[in-house]
């Protein structure tokens, strides 16, 4: 294992992230016969960037029954990653029923803490506290079906500060009887889909529409950096988890996401079946200030240098600057 260390960004490093143009996607020699897997996931159920609805019920049960649509006529084995604090103290008996619905479409659902707290500036003790608060009703559910609560994913991948804390709470995961539910390819889709949201509060429905276009290009141009980055990490084409969110953005392009990804070539697995890839046993020394793809984190455990991503184009950014 290798010594501790922590990545700090530098200005340049930052500067790079923000410059860099985006990579031109290309269909590519696709491995294991053929065929790419990816499992699919969904973060913040029941429901983000809904401009001061987030308790709605209306408003979340017709953006989680949209979304939902699609993910069953496509066949999609996904999990959700719960935010329990979401479900709205004062309304928590009819919010639970959005999560009712995910499992009655057969789908899975996970623990992404009550409170979405970032673990690299809150204290582990309190951390922990709140995974164990943000399970009770996912897991009640759960049991109601003879299932179990599996997954956590960190908000916002930030897995610890230190690695004397990242190992820590590993441990109590286990203890808890969770596995982590890691992310290979990451994205700025929560940047589209803010944007996204804003132009539908306004119901600019021509930027909604160029938003989401860009949307699905962007979301090729990253599928082929993680591939090829995938190669170079790890020497071929691992089965791939996908960070998405619940939100109206998804709830609309969803399908045309699922439509780009079986062009290149993928099949839907579960999450349980993705990590079965011996990739996801690759040593993980990674701790510091950066959510990063578990590619990036083995390549640095590596010691191989961090490789910059595509990001969204500067007229997206652009939208969420402060109107004049």
């Amino acid at each position: 294992m290798k010594e501790k260390f922590l990545i700090v960004p530098t200005v340049a490093c930052l500067l790079a992230a923000i410059l860099v143009p985006p990579v031109e996607a290309k269909n590519q020699v696709v491995s294991r016969g053929g065929s790419r897997e990816v499992a699919i996931t969904f973060d913040d159920l029941p429901g983000v960037q809904l401009a001061g609805a987030g308790c709605d019920f209306r408003v979340l049960e017709a953006l989680n029954r949209k979304l939902l649509a699609t993910v069953v006529a496509q066949r999609i084995p996904a999990v959700g990653m719960v935010v329990e604090s979401r479900l709205c103290d004062n309304r928590k008996g009819v919010m639970t029923g959005l999560l009712k619905m995910w499992l009655d479409a057969g789908l899975e659902l996970g623990n992404h803490s009550f409170s979405h707290f970032d673990l690299n500036n809150t204290p582990l003790a309190k951390y922990q506290a709140d995974v164990i608060r943000g399970e009770s009703v996912t897991r009640k559910l759960l049991e109601e079906r003879g299932r179990k609560i599996r997954f956590f994913r960190h908000p916002y991948l930030h897995a610890g500060k230190d690695l004397d804390t990242k190992r820590a709470f590993e441990k109590f995961l286990v203890e808890r009887g969770y596995q982590i539910a890691p992310v290979t390819i990451d994205n700025q889709e929560w940047v589209f889909a803010e944007a996204y949201a804003r132009a539908l509060r306004r119901r600019d429905t021509a930027t909604m529409q160029r938003v989401g276009t860009a949307y699905i290009d962007y979301m090729e141009q990253t599928f082929d950096f993680f591939e090829r980055l995938s190669i170079e990490v790890v020497g071929y084409e691992i089965k791939q988890v996908l960070l998405l969110h619940d939100n109206p953005l998804n709830a609309d392009y969803f399908d045309q996401l699922v439509q780009m990804m079986r062009k290149r070539g993928y099949t839907f697995i579960t999450l349980e079946q993705a990590l079965k890839d011996p990739a996801y046993r690759l040593p993980d020394d990674y701790a510091g200030p950066k959510g990063l793809s578990w590619l990036h984190r083995w390549a640095l455990s590596k010691g191989m240098a961090l490789k910059v991503e595509p990001r969204e184009p500067l007229w997206i950014s652009r939208l969420l600057e402060p109107r004049q």
